[in-house]
């Protein structure tokens, strides 16, 4: 019997990343890249030990569906280090939410969404989130990191959509990678501050979206869209919301900032939708309307 749940969980580590086993991932990543060359033993940290990974940072990975990280360490020389990490993130939105919300270099063209800059390569592919980094820099780090990912992309077959509420976003003037899909609070004020406490009460089943909107060189309006599991859900948030960040609208669920720019907050359903940083009134009302709410 002992042998026979043996067999079993082997046959689930296996199949846990659909079409593609977790063994044929691994074993097809090279041992060496041009002059790095694999060191020390291969590592995998799961939910419960990935603090002992990174003690910084783990939060952040925790608040998507994270299942387990591989890590591989890569050298050439003394000290010249190539790290290389591949996050399961359970689904393709997961991998698309962590990836997005981070982005600030250039494409990359790798996986179904990428960036490269200053030694880091990022990208996400089906359901899972890459991320090498380099401890040295020059232009054959950077064709070593980028051969690594290469090697790491073709290792990922399976692709996968991105999340479905991303169609709720109007279109008209987004900035496509400044986009980012995540769940809780910690997520939102790493990519931008509300507030310390959870006023807009986020957790592990709230679905948001955080989009700009304008040119490049423009101050951009910010659209953060939050969908809940049901419309008291939403009307509670929409409530503490109001109570906490914009108590002056007197119900309203607008008002001007400090910066003489306008947050507007309503709620339809069970969605809460937020315009911050709009010109004027009407800019903060339009943007509201150009949501897609049925899609």
């Amino acid at each position: 019997m002992k042998k026979l749940c043996l067999l079993f969980i082997g046959l689930g580590l296996i199949l846990s990343c659909g079409g593609e086993t977790v063994t044929d991932i691994y074993q097809s990543l090279p041992d060496r890249i041009q002059e790095w060359i694999a060191t020390g033993e291969d590592a995998r940290y799961d939910r419960a030990t990935l603090f002992d990974y990174m003690n910084g940072g783990a939060e952040v990975y925790l608040a998507f569906d994270f299942r387990d990280v591989f890590v591989r360490r890569y050298q050439r020389g003394e000290g010249e280090e190539l790290s290389l990490d591949i996050y399961d993130m359970g689904s393709p939105a997961e991998a698309f939410g962590v990836f997005s919300c981070d982005r600030e270099d250039e494409e990359a063209g790798l996986g179904q969404g990428s960036e490269y800059g200053f030694g880091l390569l990022r990208f996400w592919k089906g359901r899972h989130f890459v991320s090498i980094m380099a401890g040295a820099e020059g232009e054959d780090v950077d064709r070593a990191v980028l051969e690594l990912g290469r090697a790491v992309d073709r290792a990922l077959v399976e692709e996968g959509p991105e999340p479905e509420i991303l169609k709720m976003l109007p279109q008209t003037g987004l900035r496509p990678d400044r986009t980012s899909f995540f769940h809780s609070n910690v997520n939102l004020n790493n990519r931008f501050f509300i507030a310390a406490e959870n006023i807009l009460k986020l957790d592990r089943e709230t679905d948001c979206i955080f989009a700009e909107y304008g040119p490049p060189d423009e101050e951009p309006v910010n659209l953060l869209i939050v969908r809940y599991q049901d419309a008291a859900l939403a009307q509670n948030a929409h409530r503490s919301f109001l109570e906490s960040y914009m108590p002056e609208s007197a119900g309203t669920g607008m008002a001007q900032t400090e910066d003489g720019r306008w947050t507007l907050a309503r709620v339809t359903g069970s969605v809460v939708s937020l315009v911050f940083g709009a010109p004027d009134e009407g800019s903060a009302r339009g943007k509201q309307s150009e949501i897609q709410f049925e899609f």
